[in-house]
């Protein structure tokens, strides 16, 4: 294997690692949503989404008892996530891989890759707003976070200073949900927080703990 390796020029190294590395991290990343853990909302973390429910919710199913990245988010189609770019690298870089054992031109390959990951990201798009809508039938109430302790997965800033990201375990399952702050200080990432109160829109309101 290390003598196939060495025996492959740098660019074919360098994006071997990058496939590599890549499908690594996506397959560890799906595993771990599967199972519950990381949550829904890595999608969010690089971008924000409008607020509404997903279609498919049904009537008789309160807002206030969706998730928060229910009620803080729409079912539309977002790349730019952890696993849309994991997905472009992974995809993109095995597709550029194969397409220069055929046909021996870098630049050729890297059009083949950069569109094979771009029609990844869409497809990893498309299964993560399944998977959000899938979870938003589930009937979470937000209400029972309140007094529960968490960890800030995105920076709080300061009170009346926007929106962060809390990891916190409902139902025995670890999401992200969004979260605003009553002290005067930004919350760092990392830090614990505890919830104290509720928003209309399932946003949570925590403190420093």
């Amino acid at each position: 294997m290390m003598a196939w390796f060495h025996s492959l020029g740098l660019f074919e190294q360098i994006t071997f690692v990058f496939a590599i590395v890549a499908s690594g991290a996506f397959v560890i990343k799906a595993g771990l949503m599967m199972i519950g853990i990381g949550g829904m909302s890595d999608m969010d973390a690089l971008e924000d989404m409008p607020d509404d429910v997903p279609d498919d919710v049904p009537d008789d199913v309160p807002t206030d008892d969706l998730p928060a990245e229910i009620n803080s988010t729409s079912s539309g189609l977002h790349f730019f996530s952890l696993n849309g770019i994991l997905a472009f690298f992974a995809v993109g870089s095995w597709a550029v891989l194969a397409c220069l054992d055929k046909t021996g031109s870098h630049v050729i390959s890297l059009i083949v890759g950069f569109v094979a990951g771009v029609i990844m990201m869409f497809v990893s798009a498309l299964i993560m707003r399944a998977m959000l809508k899938l979870q938003a039938s589930g009937n979470v109430n937000m209400k029972d976070a309140i007094g529960k302790i968490g960890e800030v997965y995105l920076m709080i800033p300061a009170m009346d200073d926007g929106e962060g990201k809390v990891n916190l375990m409902l139902n025995e399952k670890i999401s992200d949900y969004n979260a605003v702050s009553l002290d005067k200080e930004p919350i760092e990432t990392g830090a614990r927080v505890r919830v104290v109160d509720l928003k209309d829109d399932g946003t949570l309101v925590v403190q420093r703990e």
